[in-house]
């Protein structure tokens, strides 16, 4: 899910071991590996195909749409402010010497968002927001971008007032970005929640499941990707159950409760 062009010779390498970790453990045997990359509208379908063997998934979709279609297998540890273990946090952004420093200042002006079923793009976002916005509409112009780094860069262009981007997303910026980066502030932040996990097809039999696991482990503390997680920010992992992600649904219930359901 963080496969910017400056770290995919990183991102590479970690899921070529990944594949081939995984394809023996499954007992599948391909004349080459390669790894696809579908496009952003593709991603729904393709994490909900029966025959899944590994994916990165946001967490929010996981909790909703994907809910019994997926289970979590492990998830990254990052070296980011604002990460601690598993969990991460979502930092709402402005541009630099916009004159904005409360959530509070942003009333009436653009949101930049990048998708609708993205944790910490609009359910964080919409929560941070419910708590401020009094139950009735708080921007004059919501905008979708499609990416992450795209509400970050139409912040910083000046399309857009205010975005919100989570932990590892703006470290990334910070350190391969540097330009970008010094355009932007970060005037709030949101609660801590499990970050983005590796997911598998739920319908797997349990024994393939956790042979998918243990070959995903072993892959996460092998000594030849050591390399390659460091550069991805990667510093360990956890093996979380999804109802360790319950509390994203929180944040939408308690939104929805303060009368606040939509990022508006």
């Amino acid at each position: 899910m963080y496969d910017w062009p400056e770290v995919r010779a990183a991102t590479e390498v970690l899921e070529c071991e990944l594949s081939r970790a995984i394809f023996k453990a499954v007992d599948i045997h391909p004349n080459q590996i390669w790894n696809w990359r579908p496009d952003q509208d593709e991603l729904p379908t393709r994490w909900a195909n029966r025959g899944l063997l590994l994916s990165q998934t946001c967490g929010y979709p996981l909790v909703t749409f994907l809910q019994g279609k997926v289970e979590p297998l492990l998830t990254p540890h990052y070296d980011a402010p604002g990460c601690e273990g598993p969990l991460y946090c979502s930092h709402i952004l402005v541009r630099a010497g916009s004159g904005f420093d409360r959530l509070e200042d942003l009333e009436g002006k653009r949101a930049a968002f990048n998708s609708r079923d993205s944790q910490s793009g609009y359910n964080a976002f919409r929560h941070c927001v419910a708590q401020v916005a009094g139950g009735k509409a708080f921007f004059g112009e919501t905008l979708e971008t499609g990416g992450h780094l795209k509400s970050m860069e139409a912040v910083a262009a000046g399309k857009a007032d205010v975005c919100c981007t989570d932990a590892v997303c703006l470290d990334l910026v910070r350190r391969v970005r540097p330009g970008l980066f010094s355009a932007l502030k970060a005037i709030g932040r949101s609660r801590q929640v499990p970050g983005l996990p590796l997911v598998t097809a739920a319908g797997h039999p349990r024994s393939v499941i956790e042979n998918i696991r243990a070959a995903a482990v072993s892959v996460f503390e092998a000594r030849n990707t050591q390399e390659s997680r460091e550069r991805l920010g990667i510093r360990g992992f956890s093996v979380l159950s999804s109802d360790d992600y319950r509390p994203l649904i929180e944040m939408r219930l308690e939104a929805e409760n303060l009368g606040y359901p939509e990022l508006v």
